[in-house]
């Protein structure tokens, strides 16, 4: 009986290891080691899941953040501005909300092999979040953009995101 013990917490230990020792190298080829391994650490299923699955779970936090940012853009909508603050927020509220739309196709990709169009629309992310950013610097006076703090970490994020994809 004792030896039957030592054996399972031997091979559980293997186990949870290699898991861990996924995460680590995926994480090592993608552009932030640091944000990818913080990332899919906090997820619990990342700890079993293998390369498709935690592309899976990336994807997944790729469009939380995106529907809060558009969440955001819908709060800074209803405050009081200028009209020219208004129609920025109102081009990234819009590009956030195709963002969010191609994120859940990505998703959908992802689950149906068809690793192209999955990084294809997770792509199109990067390109919402310069173009939500260019709003702001195209009047002048350049107005100061409320949501460049999260938007400058979600093209971080999607920028990590695609590399991993790439690793796929």
């Amino acid at each position: 009986m004792r030896t039957f013990i030592v054996i399972f917490f031997v091979s559980l230990f293997f186990v949870s290891h290699s898991s861990g020792d996924l995460i680590d190298n995926i994480c090592k080829k993608t552009s932030d080691y640091k944000l990818c391994v913080d990332s899919l650490r906090v997820d619990p299923k990342s700890s079993s899941a293998d390369k498709k699955g935690l592309a899976h779970i990336m994807l997944q936090l790729s469009l939380a953040k995106a529907g809060d940012i558009y969440n955001q853009t819908l709060v800074l909508l209803k405050k009081p501005m200028e009209s020219i603050l208004k129609q920025c927020i109102q081009i990234c509220r819009d590009n956030y909300n195709l963002t969010v739309l191609g994120l859940i196709r990505s998703i959908k990709y992802l689950e149906e092999n068809d690793l192209d169009m999955a990084k294809s629309d997770a792509g199109d992310a990067i390109t919402s979040t310069v173009t939500c950013e260019e709003s702001f610097t195209e009047w002048h006076p350049i107005r100061k953009d409320p949501l460049k703090k999260e938007n400058d970490d979600f093209f971080h994020f999607i920028d990590m995101l695609l590399s991993l994809l790439n690793l796929l």
